[in-house]
């Protein structure tokens, strides 16, 4: 039976130590000789039903560094066009040798799915608006790059929180690593049930941004409905957007975040995205290090 200790469906399955482990690794991973392994051949299958750069790269990247082999599948060139379940692509892939499957889906519970029926490690790349637990740690590791540790610290996430499985993921990584979480949007992007998981919710940027550490900025998820009643996008913009006016209310040492994809000049503008503040480039390098420390664990190969 496989060990439930090689999946990653959502990042609250795991104790906060756990979670300091992981970025641990991912820590020493970034000076690791690669390949990693040279001694056998290990197979990672992709599926991908959604559409990805950052994540999806950054996997086989990561693969890549380890040594081992990606299987990549997407929605348009494999039988999900016939009508093939996701657990009959994720069994298919299996057979030919995977032995960690990487999978992101639009319904949220499709990774869970197949961590309770596959025997491989199962690492869910984004699920719905429910988990994406690559990302949180990602983010928590580019945070721990500027400040060491986390105790003390907060971290405001803003914007589309009510549909944005990478808030999710983010508020379990920051508060594992000891810092208060900030939920910022306006009350139609707000989700207000995630005040039980001991976040904080404000509705104006401007009082807020005063008061952080670090910022992660989200985009309008158009793709998962319009939560905006009123679609009023240009005062969405004049509210929530981070720009260089706004950004000087802000302590000097905030670093900003955005897990991407941006819509630049709507959530934040060119000049914030690529200023001296941004740390989003980071972000996405870290991605790196991080997936070969998830898939290691996901592979039953994680050491010490």
């Amino acid at each position: 039976m496989k060990s439930i200790d090689r999946d990653l469906v959502e990042l609250s399955d795991l104790a906060p130590e756990a979670i300091r482990t992981l970025l641990h690794r991912a820590d020493q991973m970034r000076t690791q000789q690669v390949p990693l392994w040279r001694d056998s051949v290990r197979h990672v299958g992709l599926i991908f039903a959604e559409p990805s750069t950052r994540t999806s790269l950054s996997f086989i990247a990561a693969i890549d560094r380890l040594g081992a082999y990606p299987l990549q599948l997407d929605a348009e060139n494999s039988s999900f066009s016939k009508g093939e379940t996701l657990l009959d692509t994720a069994s298919t892939l299996e057979s030919i040798g995977a032995e960690s499957i990487v999978v992101r889906d639009g319904n949220e519970m499709s990774a869970r799915s197949l961590a309770d029926q596959c025997d491989a490690g199962v690492i869910n790349a984004g699920g719905g608006t429910r988990a994406h637990p690559t990302q949180g740690l990602l983010d928590a590791l580019t945070l721990l790059d500027e400040f060491g540790d986390l105790e003390g610290k907060t971290v405001g996430i803003v914007g589309d929180v009510l549909r944005s499985r990478v808030a999710r993921s983010d508020i379990v990584a920051f508060q594992a690593l000891g810092a208060r979480v900030v939920l910022v949007a306006p009350d139609y992007f707000q989700d207000k049930t995630l005040s039980e998981a001991g976040v904080e919710l404000e509705s104006k940027l401007d009082d807020a941004l005063p008061h952080l550490d670090a910022i992660q900025m989200l985009r309008i998820q158009k793709e998962r409905g319009d939560g905006d009643p009123e679609n009023n996008l240009q005062n969405y913009v004049r509210d929530y957007r981070l720009d260089e006016r706004r950004l000087a209310l802000a302590r000097p040492s905030l670093v900003v975040l955005h897990p991407g994809p941006m819509n630049r000049e709507v959530e934040i503008t060119s000049g914030v995205a690529d200023g001296p503040r941004s740390r989003i480039r980071q972000q996405v390098a870290n991605g790196v290090p991080v997936r070969m420390a998830v898939l290691e664990r996901a592979l039953g190969q994680a050491s010490g």
